[in-house]
């Protein structure tokens, strides 16, 4: 008989209850959980999980791990093979980070003598252009909230504050009532690692956010408090508050209702850095404003319609236009 395939999911329990402890944000623990998740079924499956694979020598492949211990390099990089087949490049990468930071952990813990992942490397992420929103279907998808509804004001607000700072879906989501600052004009949110930040918006948007907050107490039907989440369901859901699927299924939504490509919450990201940038904003405070601690990533959001700032740039800095 055959040994019982170990299951790693009581360990990777444990750690998901050690990030909450270090306040990890919820969506870096869905986003671990997912990685151990699948990892674990994967190792577990008999049939489309992990199998052994000989060698060009004919040498067998190393079975499948019946302990801790015996979890190898080998079993990684076939789950991180299977992830790419099944999906993509960024998320194979995704899991990558998750299970090597899983892996650490259990080092730290003593639980394995060394993390079976210290040889190993990433998969490489082809770098992708990623399309910014035109300012005509920014204005079209606007005008689809138009109404004096709930919902048109709450997602006036919204795509306003996507449109206006760039924030993260999580960081723009899971917010409450007293992060909003409509004098000063700020939303603070928790950045990646937990980082803190107040992030700027215009009036146009202070606007749209005082309308929603007077739409919002007629609609729960009581006064907002400070400790209140900020986003609310509508068609009955008084009670439920608005969570990122949520964000995400609103704005398709509206996308199909003005007749425009579907809109990802993270193109709003790349589309205020080019805008920022090509209206010559300063990129240290564009940093500021996103929550960037590294200058690699003003040059991968820089991508992003890089080819129209340079073909502007040159419109106005041209060497042979300015020849006598």
């Amino acid at each position: 008989m055959a040994d019982e395939r170990y299951n790693i999911g009581p360990m990777a329990a444990s750690w998901l209850r050690a990030l909450k402890s270090e306040n990890k944000s919820d969506n870096t623990i869905r986003i671990y959980g997912n990685a151990t998740r699948q990892f674990a079924a994967f190792l577990l499956d008999q049939d489309d999980g992990y199998q052994p694979v000989a060698d060009d020598d004919g040498n067998p492949g190393r079975p499948a791990p019946t302990d801790l211990d015996e979890v190898h390099r080998e079993h990684v990089q076939a789950y991180i093979a299977a992830t790419l087949k099944r999906t993509s490049p960024a998320n194979a990468h995704q899991h990558y980070r998750a299970l090597r930071t899983f892996f650490n952990w259990l080092e730290d813990e003593e639980e394995i003598d060394r993390t079976p992942m210290r040889t190993m490397k990433p998969p490489t992420v082809p770098e992708k252009e990623v399309p910014v929103v035109p300012d005509d279907s920014l204005e079209r998808l606007l005008r689809t909230c138009k109404g004096k509804t709930y919902a048109d004001r709450r997602d006036t607000a919204i795509i306003l504050l996507f449109i206006d700072t760039g924030l993260r879906l999580s960081e723009l989501t899971d917010r409450r009532v007293a992060d909003l600052d409509l004098d000063l004009k700020v939303l603070r949110v928790l950045g990646k690692g937990g980082v803190p930040r107040s992030v700027p918006f215009g009036a146009k948007t202070a606007t749209a956010l005082d309308r929603y907050l007077r739409a919002a107490a007629r609609h729960k039907e009581k006064p907002l408090t400070e400790d209140m989440w900020l986003w609310w369901g509508d068609r009955g859901q008084r009670g439920h508050r608005l969570t990122i699927w949520g964000v995400g299924t609103m704005v398709k939504r509206r996308c199909q209702e003005a007749g425009i490509d579907h809109v990802h919450p993270h193109q709003f990201r790349h589309t205020f850095a080019h805008q920022w940038r090509l209206h010559d904003g300063n990129e240290d405070d564009l940093m500021r404003i996103t929550g960037w601690r590294s200058r690699q990533m003003l040059a991968r959001y820089g991508a992003s319609a890089g080819a129209e700032r340079a073909r502007k740039a040159h419109a106005r800095l041209s060497p042979a236009d300015r020849l006598n």
